[in-house]
């Protein structure tokens, strides 16, 4: 993977930043859920769907959209429940499309998991059924704060996704995600 450029917002990744991307994570979503759901945060939602589809551009991951997936499927957390498999018109590169259900307010989500080599895959989720009602956090502004950052083949393809992205501190991806 490309990590050449110094306008691409992307750390060095090691155990210690992963570490710490894991903690903020899981801090910010168990904020989340002191008054409801992760589900009723705007920015949690696009964060968990970041694709690289959706910018027309080649193979790009998001390290830190990946460890949000990861967190809030995990049982640590708590909220979404593995409900389904979905084996046929998967759209990942695996054998099956995962479907959870928030366990608060109902809301359904397919993550999919797509590789591009042996040491290139990522995760995103996509809403299939809508639950949560209204908003309680901030709406989505740009840019937004990675701690980890994006990473890719080609580094025309990240700068594509890179535009509404920064480096910032976990004191910032913390805020930027629990903001009301």
């Amino acid at each position: 993977m490309s990590v050449s450029d110094k306008n691409i917002p992307r750390r060095q990744l090691t155990v210690e930043s992963t570490n710490e991307l894991s903690k903020t994570l899981r801090n910010a979503l168990t904020e989340m859920l002191k008054d409801s759901c992760p589900c009723h945060y705007p920015r949690f939602r696009h964060f968990i769907s970041f694709q690289h589809d959706n910018y027309k551009a080649g193979p790009v991951f998001c390290a830190d959209t990946n460890y949000l997936v990861s967190s809030a499927c995990s049982n640590e957390i708590g909220f979404l429940k593995l409900t389904e498999r979905i084996t046929d018109n998967v759209i990942g590169d695996y054998n099956a499309d995962l479907v959870y259900t928030c366990s608060k307010c109902s809301t359904v989500y397919k993550s999919i998991g797509k590789q591009y080599s042996i040491n290139f895959e990522f995760e995103y989720m996509t809403i299939l059924v809508t639950k949560y009602g209204i908003d309680i956090g901030a709406d989505v502004k740009t840019p937004i704060p990675l701690l980890q950052g994006l990473f890719g083949f080609k580094d025309a393809d990240i700068l594509l996704c890179a535009k509404e992205f920064t480096l910032g501190t976990t004191q910032q991806l913390f805020e930027y995600l629990t903001e009301k």
